[in-house]
């Protein structure tokens, strides 16, 4: 265990200052952020810049090479300028991956003020080692990706902090976001941003959830948060395969504090409404090490 001095602030804190000093600068995008929403099955539609720091990965299909199709794989947290939080179960082993920012909406029609996409390889894909991508296990399930090239922050494209409080959860609720339907995105089926706002439950609630499941064979640990949806919710099925969990920070309007990235093994054809999420905090000496050189 690192030991720190009582007066150490973590390289992550001080670089979660900066950016909402410099956010502020970028005038973000006017658009009301809050914690307390009114939810429906399988989400609310996020309204455009509304969560800055969601990304999307994929791949491009090339059926029409003339028009090809961005996929929709999963979603990430921009937590820097180069570098994607995201589960460890996210990321397939496949060729041409992307990464989209910018943009919530991916429907036909849809109007957006500005995408990046910064393609990325396989190989600066960082999975923690605790993750085994060849059992079914959701724990450590956890990621890290560089982007080929840094991110340059606008008004609508910026990074969440992420959660550093070790004291007990005092929050009871948080919001998860997701894709929906993850079709193609010139097909006319409605791909977006989903938001919910879900519970904190007890570990045992989800332990209980997922006795059979053979991804929690240890139950739930303390480096997993179980959290419970009002209604339905088939993001993870008919979207994206990995979702974020995340709060605004304290006193801001404009930034998010990311609590979690979704876990492995909840079964499609299992009418789930207990998820778990992986801890963002639990991992925090590993993240500011690759991250930010700690």
């Amino acid at each position: 265990i690192p030991y720190f001095p009582l007066n150490y602030i973590r390289d992550l804190v001080v670089e979660c200052q900066e950016y909402i000093k410099s956010i502020a600068s970028l005038n973000p995008i006017p658009v009301e952020r809050t914690n307390e929403f009114v939810t429906q099955a399988n989400g609310v539609p996020a309204k455009e810049a509304e969560f800055p720091h969601h990304v999307r990965l994929g791949h491009f299909a090339y059926e029409d090479y003339d028009d090809p199709s961005f996929i929709i794989r999963c979603s990430g947290a921009l937590i820097s300028e180069q570098y994607i939080l995201l589960s460890g179960h996210c990321f397939w082993a496949t060729e041409d991956n992307y990464v989209s920012l910018g943009r919530h909406d991916y429907t036909k029609n849809a109007s957006l003020p500005e995408v990046q996409i910064k393609r990325v390889r396989k190989e600066d894909l960082i999975i923690h080692e605790g993750y085994d991508p060849e059992i079914n296990s959701a724990y450590d399930d956890i990621a890290l990706l560089r982007l080929n090239e840094p991110v340059n922050f606008t008004s609508h494209i910026y990074p969440a902090c992420l959660w550093t409080d070790e004291s007990p959860l005092q929050l009871d609720k948080f919001t998860a976001t997701a894709f929906t339907v993850g079709k193609f995105v010139n097909e006319t089926d409605d791909t977006y941003v989903a938001k919910l706002l879900v519970q904190v439950v007890p570990s045992d609630d989800c332990a209980q959830e997922y006795a059979n499941s053979t991804f929690y064979k240890k139950g739930i640990t303390e480096e997993q948060i179980c959290v419970q949806s009002p209604v339905e919710w088939n993001s993870t099925c008919e979207g994206d395969i990995g979702g974020l969990l995340q709060t605004l920070v304290e006193g801001s309007t404009t930034v998010y504090r990311l609590y979690g990235v979704e876990g492995n093994g909840h079964a499609c054809e299992e009418n789930h409404l207990k998820f778990t999420y992986t801890k963002v905090q639990s991992y925090l000496d590993w993240i500011e090490k690759i991250v930010w050189g700690a």
